[in-house]
């Protein structure tokens, strides 16, 4: 009997994984540790809440790669009404006031599951990634 050897495919399996984590791995940390407090700074500042509110909610229009408002579930559906109505205040140059902070809290928690998620998926492929080289080590070795 002929033994197979799959040496080439694990190598190229844990590279491609690895890879994939390193790319969710700069989105994420990218998002948790240079936009978030950005965003978080600028919700929190009640000094200027006409210029801070807007620009919160561009940066919040642009969402994390996990948590873009296209894909709906049950539980984000009342954001889109949301997303209308601050879309026709940027539009129209209306005035943001301390009642939207709850609305621009609810889009940034939603930014923050969508890095929580794209961090715990950084984990999976980095996982996968060492399990690949376990085999590739031992096919290599055997």
């Amino acid at each position: 009997m002929i033994k197979k050897n799959d040496s080439k495919l694990y190598l190229y399996f844990s590279l491609i994984t690895c890879i994939i984590g390193v790319i969710l791995a700069m989105i994420s940390f990218y998002s948790i540790f240079i936009v978030e407090p950005e965003i978080d700074k600028l919700l929190n500042d009640e000094e200027n809440i006409i210029k801070n509110y807007p620009e919160a909610y561009i940066m919040l229009k642009d969402p994390q790669i996990f948590a873009r408002y296209e894909n709906y579930d049950n539980i984000s559906r009342s954001i889109k009404p949301i997303l209308r109505n601050f879309d026709d205040r940027i539009k129209t140059n209306k005035r943001f006031d301390k009642g939207d902070k709850i609305y621009l809290e609810t889009l940034f928690e939603r930014r923050k599951l969508g890095s929580l998620l794209g961090k715990n998926t950084m984990i999976f492929f980095f996982l996968l990634s060492i399990l690949g080289w376990g085999f590739y080590f031992y096919e290599v070795r055997h």
